[in-house]
């Protein structure tokens, strides 16, 4: 008897720069069968992160996961249990998981793997099922963990974030305001502007506006008390002239940089940084969202969820195979999406 086979996504060539659809391919394979306490699940849901792109190196620099030509592309998903052989993970059961690029994957639920960590159960009933990849997900974690944790952001501060059209940055955005805080979004074009100060933020600045330090200006006229950074490059260069003494820098992603190795090009902005983080006390950290909000992150997120005091945006293309594009999109600066980026791969059996 033929195996039942299934679709899923392999890296096809290491990329160069910005990654291409080309980096990508579309291939057939069994699905598999789930062991003893492994459960089989079908892909509803999955999430495109801009950290992937860490594994595509053929030097390996940052990260996990180092992909090799073949392996198919990690990242989180949103599953349905279809055959299960451990008893807390009944069929039917919803999970949240690092499945990967593919329409089914076979793991234990527990003790997951290297790539694959264990999965978590999600309630339906608490908020669409594609929230645990957004808002209530490692975006929403890394957000909480980057305004509260970290940037300790109080009432009456000045909260800026680069790329906060993006999930973690519209998310952040909006804890910056239940805290009382006022919040500088920094978004690519008038539309994601606009989009920001409908979730609430009190200004935006276009970076791919010719007058965005003059932008920046207006929004920060006595300067920044925190600055939560997706992007590096040249817009945290702009805006770190606008810190104030004892600034909190959050460093929750690099995207300009994540093509490079350990060396860009030049010139040379190094030694303007590090004067800069000693005159002004900069109190600049790295970290990982999850680990630092954990569970008690999670629940306060889903709180104000709940309340209606944290909104979310979605924006979903269709079908695994339109992974690729999406994907590389984040890097090319022509999306206009606002919030977390998501590809429907199949709609729930019930």
């Amino acid at each position: 008897m033929e195996p039942r086979m299934m679709r899923q996504i392999v890296l096809q060539s290491y990329a160069q720069g910005n990654p291409v659809p080309g980096n990508f391919a579309v291939a057939q394979a069994p699905i598999p069968e789930p062991g003893p306490g492994e459960v089989l699940t079908r892909t509803l849901w999955l999430s495109l992160d801009p950290l992937i792109r860490f594994g595509m190196d053929e030097q390996h620099v940052t990260g996990a996961v180092h992909l090799k030509p073949g392996d198919v592309l990690y990242g989180g998903t949103v599953s349905e249990v279809v055959v299960s052989n451990h008893p807390d993970y009944p069929v039917g059961c919803i999970v949240e998981g690092r499945t990967g690029w593919r329409e089914y994957a076979a793991l234990d639920p527990v003790a997951g793997d290297r790539v694959r960590g264990a999965m978590r159960r999600i309630d339906p009933a608490l908020a669409p099922i594609s929230t645990a990849l957004g808002v209530l997900g490692m975006p929403g974690q890394t957000a909480h963990a980057a305004v509260r944790g970290i940037g300790r952001v109080q009432a009456g501060e000045t909260l800026v974030i680069s790329a906060a059209g993006g999930a973690v940055g519209s998310i952040a955005g909006q804890i910056g305001k239940i805290l009382g805080a006022r919040v500088v979004g920094i978004a690519g074009g008038a539309k994601k502007c606009a989009a920001l100060l409908d979730l609430g933020f009190d200004a935006a600045a276009d970076y791919k506006a010719p007058d965005f330090a003059g932008q920046l200006k207006a929004a920060l006229p006595e300067g920044f008390d925190c600055y939560i950074d997706n992007v590096g490059g040249d817009v945290t260069l702009a805006v770190l002239r606008h810190a104030k003494y004892r600034a909190r820098m959050p460093l929750a992603g690099f995207i300009a940089y994540y093509g490079f190795g350990m060396e860009g090009p030049g010139p040379d902005h190094l030694p303007g940084f590090f004067r800069l983080v000693m005159t002004k006390a900069l109190e600049l950290r790295g970290f990982s969202g999850p680990m630092v909000a954990g569970e008690a992150g999670l629940a306060e997120l889903a709180q104000w969820v709940g309340e209606g005091r944290l909104g979310y945006r979605e924006t979903i293309v269709e079908g695994l195979e339109a992974a690729p594009a999406a994907f590389c999109a984040t890097f090319a600066g022509g999306n206009s999406h606002v919030g977390k980026l998501l590809v429907r791969v199949a709609q729930p059996s019930s």
